[in-house]
């Protein structure tokens, strides 16, 4: 009998000392899950400013640093259409690494008073570092192929255009005419609208008058008199 009672106060022991660390393990648990992200460091983002991005994602109430995931974060700017996607990345500090993949701004379409993104989504948002498109394009398979090519277009070249019009004539109903920063112009026709990625050495070859340089048909350049 002695034996039995023994086995089962050390039975209770056991169970007394598993259920003791367990409480322990939920207390750190809990302490651990109330401590708050400590700061960040966010990269990537253009459109909006670290503050914004900090409010669209809820980021500057600082949250929870173990239970703030990128799936989380994402799921508060899911209807954001500048925003493609975000990654947080946890460090040992106790910050967040908050990396922005943003949808590419091609142009203003000032006839729809929208910015048109590089997924063909429209937003109501005017960014000044990207081209305005002064005027309508009547024909919608011009200006759905005038997109495509536009995509293609190195987002440094991009940020030296800063007005293109759609100019067709007799020949040509594919004409655009883009106006760059330095004060020349350069028409394209969208069969030849890669040409504008040679723009920036070409530029280096036109001497010091601004002028217009035709890229649609042949490659010359008329200086300004």
């Amino acid at each position: 009998m002695a034996r039995k009672k023994k086995r089962k106060k050390l039975k209770l022991l056991r169970v007394l000392l598993v259920l003791f660390f367990l409480a322990i393990l939920v207390i750190i648990v809990m302490f651990a899950v109330k401590i708050p992200v400590r700061g960040y460091y966010i990269s990537g983002n253009t459109y909006y400013t670290d503050e914004e991005i900090l409010t669209k994602t809820s980021l500057n109430k600082y949250p929870s640093y173990l239970l703030t995931t990128s799936f989380s974060v994402n799921s508060k700017i899911k209807d954001d259409k500048l925003i493609e996607k975000i990654k947080v990345k946890k460090t040992l500090s106790g910050r967040f690494k908050v990396i922005v993949y943003e949808n590419k701004i091609l142009f203003y379409d000032s006839s729809l008073n929208k910015s048109i993104l590089s997924n063909g989504e429209k937003v109501d948002y005017f960014y000044h570092y990207s081209p305005v498109l002064i005027n309508k394009v009547s024909d919608n398979k011009v200006y759905k192929n005038f997109l495509t090519k536009l995509q293609k277009i190195n987002d440094d070249i991009i940020k030296n255009i800063s007005e293109i019009k759609y100019d067709p004539n007799e020949i040509d109903k594919e004409r655009f005419l883009l106006s760059m920063n330095d004060g020349n112009y350069v028409y394209l026709t969208l069969s030849k609208f890669s040409n504008i990625n040679n723009y920036l050495e070409i530029s280096k070859t036109l001497g010091d008058k601004n002028g217009i340089l035709y890229l649609d048909y042949g490659n010359y350049f008329v200086p300004k008199e």
